[in-house]
C-alpha cells in the first residue's frame, strides 16, 4: 500500500472514530508501534497487532474494511 493510499485510510478510520466515540490506542512508541487498538467504552473493538519484533506496519484499508462491514460508516469532515 503506497503512502498516499495509507493516509487516505487513516483519516477515514479517524474520522469515523471520532464519530462513533472511539479511541485510538497505540502501543508501543512511534516508529515503533507493535499493535493498534480501536476501543470503545473500554473494549477492544477492533485491533491489529505485529507477529514478530518488526514494527508494525498498520493496515488502515483492513481496519476500516471491518469497521464498515460492523456497520460503523460516516466520519467527521
Amino acid at each position: 500500500m503506497t503512502a498516499a493510499e495509507k493516509k487516505v485510510y487513516y483519516n477515514r478510520v479517524r474520522r469515523t472514530c471520532l464519530l462513533h466515540n472511539i479511541d485510538i490506542v497505540y502501543d508501543g512508541v512511534p516508529k515503533m508501534y507493535c499493535g493498534v487498538e480501536l476501543v470503545k467504552d473500554g473494549v477492544t473493538v477492533f485491533a491489529d497487532r505485529a507477529t514478530e519484533r518488526k514494527p508494525l506496519d498498520i493496515n488502515w484499508k483492513r481496519l476500516h474494511q471491518e469497521m464498515t462491514d460492523y456497520g460503523f460508516k460516516g466520519g467527521v469532515k
